[in-house]
């Protein structure tokens, strides 16, 4: 790993910083490269829940690095691209829950990175836009669609033609922020809601995370299935029972992720 990504593990949370508070924290491969890896990392050592972060007080990530984007070949910006949206991809779907500490601008591959995140804690300094179309782009690494799904397409095609940014209570009025807090605060915040869903049965909350992801691409019924399915299979868990017997007996339970 690099230098602009690092990591630590507190037993079943984990953060990951981005750190180059000079550039904005913005994208580069490289940092994409160390997202992957931190993830497998996570993934490899149990971790449950996992705070997404970064150094500075200006910017969460203001978006992808221009200066090495302007350097590239078709085929190069064509590879960086499909980078991104692998890297995205792969928190969004990961079984770790990732909870974005999102301070500052969440620009562009910002926003996106943030929107591949399970939940955001957003400062009530923070901003967030997708302005690529006012350098001839477009977004490619899941703003289109991931914000839509939660937003809906009006909404979205509005901050894509216009690239406008919008603050951190519109970002909570839409659905995209989970919570506002006072700036400062997020990353805090967001390590402690990780240590509250780090105390839930780890079976049920990546079962959860699945269940909702997958749902929304199927049809009503087809998910419906898969959330009774889903139910039917946590109930034969040892985490289950461990978890009616603690309420039953009025005790914290102890989940052994079996």
């Amino acid at each position: 790993m690099g230098d602009d990504v690092r990591h630590e593990i507190d037993g079943p949370i984990g953060t990951l910083t981005i750190d180059r508070p000079d550039q904005l924290n913005a994208l580069s491969t490289s940092v994409d490269d160390d997202l992957l890896d931190v993830l497998r990392t996570f993934e490899e050592r149990s971790v449950r829940v996992a705070v997404l972060r970064t150094e500075g007080d200006k910017a969460f990530v203001a978006g992808a690095d221009l200066k090495e984007i302007q350097a590239m070949s078709d085929k190069e910006f064509q590879t960086a691209k499909k980078k991104t949206r692998l890297t995205n991809d792969a928190i969004a779907e990961s079984p770790v829950l990732v909870i974005a500490a999102v301070d500052g601008l969440a620009y562009g591959g910002g926003f996106e990175l943030a929107l591949a995140a399970d939940l955001i804690v957003a400062e009530k300094g923070a901003t967030f836009a997708l302005p690529e179309c006012k350098l001839g782009l477009l977004p490619s690494g899941g703003g289109t669609q991931r914000l839509t799904r939660i937003v809906g397409p009006n909404v979205v095609t509005e901050l894509l033609i216009t690239g406008d940014p919008i603050d951190a209570d519109r970002a909570y009025q839409l659905g995209i922020a989970n919570h506002v807090v006072e700036d400062g605060e997020a990353a805090a915040v967001a390590h402690d809601l990780a240590e509250t869903v780090s105390e839930r049965a780890p079976l049920a909350i990546e079962a959860a995370k699945s269940v909702v992801n997958e749902g929304l691409e199927a049809s009503l019924h087809t998910a419906l299935t898969l959330e009774q399915e889903s139910a039917f299979t946590l109930y034969n868990t040892e985490d289950a029972h461990e978890g009616i017997e603690a309420f039953m007996e009025k005790r914290e339970p102890q989940f052994s992720r079996r």
